[in-house]
C-alpha cells in the first residue's frame, strides 16, 4: 500500500493524468504477446475501471493497487501503465515513471495528451534531447498548435540550443504574427548569445510593426542604449513622450541614458520625474527610489536631495506604509535617529500586523540606550504581533539594564515559547539571556543552570561560554572548567579582546602570573580603546609579577578612565599594592 504521506505534488504531470483518464477507452491489449482471454480481460476491465472509480473517489492507495493488479494481467496496456506514472512519481521511482509514460507516448504516437505529459516529465528530468524529439513530433502533427512550438523552444534553450530555439520563435511569428511576448523571448536568447545587432533588428521590428506604442519605443530606446547607439536611445525616448508625456517609465529610462553620460544633474531630474509621475504605481516608485537613495550614498554625494523627494513622495503617499518605512530606514543609515523613530512610529500606525516596523522602532530604541522607550513600545507591539520573538528579547534587556529582572525573565521565558522547535540556535541564545538576567539579580546558581541548558541546545555558544567562564573566575570557583570554556571563545574569536581579557583572568585566579601577563598584554594589543577594567587586570597581574610601578602606573590609567571600581583602585595606588575586591 502506498501511505498517503509519501505523496508529493506533480504539477503539470497530475493535471495532464485526469485530463487522459477520464477521457480515455480501454484499448483491446494482449497479455505478453498473446490476446487476453475473456476471462482475463474481464479481470483486467474491472481492476481498471474500479481504478479509476477510486481515484475519483480520493482514495489513492486502493486506486494503486488495483491499477497494479490490472497491469499485471495486461502489462502492454498503455492507459494502465500511463495511470501508474505519477504515483511511481510521488515514490521517488523516477524509472517505473519515465517507463509507463514513454511505452504511452510510444505506443500511440499520435495521442496528443501522452505525448504532452511525457515531453513535459523529460523536459523537467533534463532529457533535452528527448523533450526535443517528442515536441518535434506532436508539432509536425498539430502544427495549429501554437504552445507546442513555444515548448520546444524552451526544450532547446535548456540544452543550449539557442539558435534552434530563435528558429522556433521564428516559425510561431509566422504563423501568429508579431507579438511582444515572442519578441521578448527572442531578445532574451539573443542577449545570451551576445548578438546586440539582432537584438536591435527584432525591437525594430516590433517598434515598426506597432508605430504608436510608447513602450515598444522605450523597449527599442534601452536596447539601442545597451548597443552603445546613445544618440538613437535618446530619439526614442523623447518620440515616446512626445506621444506620452505622463509615461513615467520612459523618465526613467531616459535616467539610465544620463547616468550614462555622467550628466548628474540630468540624471536626477528624470528620477524625479519618475517619482511624482501618477501613472507609474508606489511599489515600482518605491524600488526606483531605494536603488537611488544607494547610489547616492555609495557616492557620498547630493544626498540632500533624498529629503526633497521623500517630501515629495509623501505628498503623493501620506497612508503608504512602505513609504514611511523607506524613509525611516534612510534616516537611520543617517543617524537621523529621532526623525527616523517619527517615520517608523506612522509606519506602525498604519500597518500594526506588520512586525518589520515595530522591530526596528525598538532596535532602534534600544541602539541609542532609550531603554524606558524600548518597554513602552515592545509590549504595545506584542498586542500586534505576539509572534515577534525578537521583541520579546529587545524589552527583556530593556527591562534588564532598567534593573526589572523579573520582567525581563518574563518576557524571555514568553519569548522563547515563539521559538521553532527545531532552531537549538536561539533556544540556546535565550537561555543565555536568561543567565545574565540571573546573575545580575544575584541568583548565581540559576545563572549558571541557564548557562548549562544553553550549552546544551548549543556547546559553541561563544558568548555564554565567555560569561560563564568569566563568573566562575571571579568567584574563583571551577578554575578548569572556567579554563576550557574560555579557550573555545579565544579559538573561536582569537582578536576578540574581552574573550581575550577572561583567559587571562583565569590564569590570573590560577595563579599562572606569566599566561596570564602574556593573555592580557594580547587583550590590550587587540583593543582600538582598551577599557578600564582591561588596565586594572593588567595592572594586577604586573603587581603579582613584582613589577609594582608598572602596575601602579595602570592602575592610574584605569581610574583615570573612570572606573567602576575607583574606590579599590585609589587604594592601590596609593598603597602600591593589590586589593581583591
Amino acid at each position: 500500500m502506498i501511505g498517503m504521506g509519501k505523496y508529493r505534488s506533480i504539477g503539470l504531470l497530475c493535471l495532464t493524468c485526469v485530463l487522459v483518464l477520464t477521457g480515455c477507452a480501454l484499448h483491446r491489449n494482449t497479455a505478453g504477446g498473446r490476446e487476453l482471454s475473456d476471462g482475463e480481460r474481464k479481470k483486467f476491465e474491472y481492476f481498471y475501471l474500479e481504478a479509476e472509480r477510486q481515484k475519483a473517489l480520493g482514495y489513492d492507495d486502493a486506486a494503486f493497487d488495483l491499477m497494479s493488479r490490472a497491469v499485471e494481467i495486461d502489462t502492454t496496456s498503455a492507459a494502465a501503465r500511463f495511470f501508474l506514472a505519477p504515483y511511481y512519481l510521488r515514490l521517488g521511482a523516477y524509472e517505473q515513471a519515465r517507463d509507463g509514460l514513454r511505452y504511452a507516448a510510444e505506443r500511440y504516437p499520435d495521442n496528443y495528451w501522452y505525448n504532452v505529459v511525457y515531453a513535459n516529465f523529460s523536459q523537467q528530468s533534463g532529457q533535452h534531447d528527448e523533450a526535443i524529439r517528442i515536441w518535434s513530433r506532436l508539432l509536425e502533427q498539430n502544427p495549429d498548435k501554437s504552445e507546442i512550438n513555444s515548448a520546444l523552444a524552451e526544450a532547446y534553450t535548456a540544452k543550449g540550443d539557442l539558435k534552434s530555439a530563435v528558429a522556433c520563435y521564428d516559425s510561431l511569428e509566422l504563423s501568429m504574427g508579431m507579438m511582444a511576448p515572442i519578441t521578448i523571448e527572442k531578445l532574451k536568447l539573443y542577449g545570451y548569445m551576445g548578438d546586440k545587432e539582432a537584438m536591435v533588428n527584432e525591437a525594430e521590428k516590433l517598434q515598426r510593426t506597432f508605430p504608436q506604442n510608447t513602450d515598444y519605443m522605450r523597449l527599442l530606446g534601452d536596447i539601442y542604449l545597451e548597443a552603445g547607439r546613445d544618440s538613437s536611445a535618446l530619439a526614442m525616448y523623447d518620440r515616446a513622450l512626445t506621444l506620452e508625456p505622463e509615461n513615467g517609465y520612459v523618465y526613467l529610462s531616459k535616467a539610465g541614458y544620463y547616468e550614462k553620460k555622467g550628466d548628474s544633474i540630468a540624471y536626477n531630474n528624470e528620477i524625479r520625474n519618475a517619482l511624482i509621475n501618477r501613472y507609474i504605481d508606489v511599489n515600482t516608485k518605491l524600488g526606483i527610489f531605494s536603488s537611488y537613495i544607494v547610489d547616492l550614498m555609495k557616492k557620498k554625494k547630493e544626498l540632500n536631495r533624498v529629503d526633497s523627494l521623500f517630501t515629495e513622495m509623501l505628498e503623493q503617499y501620506p497612508q503608504e506604509e512602505p513609504v514611511h518605512r523607506l524613509f525611516g530606514m534612510y534616516l537611520s543609515s543617517r543617524k537621523e535617529f529621532a526623525r527616523a523613530e517619527e517615520q517608523y512610529a506612522i509606519a506602525t500606525d498604519l500597518a500594526p500586523s506588520n512586525p518589520e516596523n515595530w522591530l526596528r522602532l525598538t532596535s532602534l530604541y534600544l541602539y541609542q540606550e532609550k531603554y524606558a522607550d524600548v518597554i513602552r513600545v515592545g509590549k504595545r507591539a506584542i498586542q500586534y504581533v505576539p509572534d515577534q520573538k525578537d521583541i520579546y528579547m529587545y524589552v527583556a534587556v530593556a527591562s534588564a539594564q532598567t534593573q526589572s529582572y523579573a520582567e525581563a525573565l518574563e518576557m524571555l521565558e514568553t519569548g522563547l515559547t515563539y521559538v521553532d522547535e527545531s532552531d537549538n540556535g536561539t533556544k540556546s541564545f535565550f537561555y543565555g539571556q536568561m543567565g545574565d538576567v540571573y546573575h545580575s539579580s544575584g541568583d548565581r546558581e540559576k545563572a549558571y543552570a541557564m548557562y548549562d541548558q544553553a550549552l546544551l541546545y548549543n556547546a559553541s555558544n561563544v558568548p555564554v561560554l565567555n560569561n560563564y567562564s568569566y563568573f566562575l573566575a571571579t568567584e574563583g570557583r571551577d578554575l578548569d572548567k572556567a579554563e576550557r570554556m574560555s579557550a573555545q571563545t579565544v579559538k573561536a574569536e582569537p582578536d576578540n579582546a574581552t574573550y581575550l581579557d577572561t583567559y587571562a583572568w583565569i590564569f590570573f585566579k590560577k595563579g599562572d602570573y606569566s599566561l596570564a601577563r602574556l593573555y592580557m598584554k594580547n587583550a590590550l594589543d587587540k583593543s582600538e580603546e582598551p577599557s578600564a577594567e582591561l588596565y586594572e587586570h593588567y595592572g594586577d597581574i604586573l603587581f603579582m609579577l613584582g613589577e609594582v610601578d608598572e602596575a601602579v602606573e595602570y592602575w592610574q590609567k584605569a581610574l583615570d578612565l573612570g572606573s567602576e571600581s575607583a574606590e579599590i583602585l585609589k587604594q592601590k595606588i596609593e598603597q602600591k599594592k593589590y586589593i581583591e575586591k
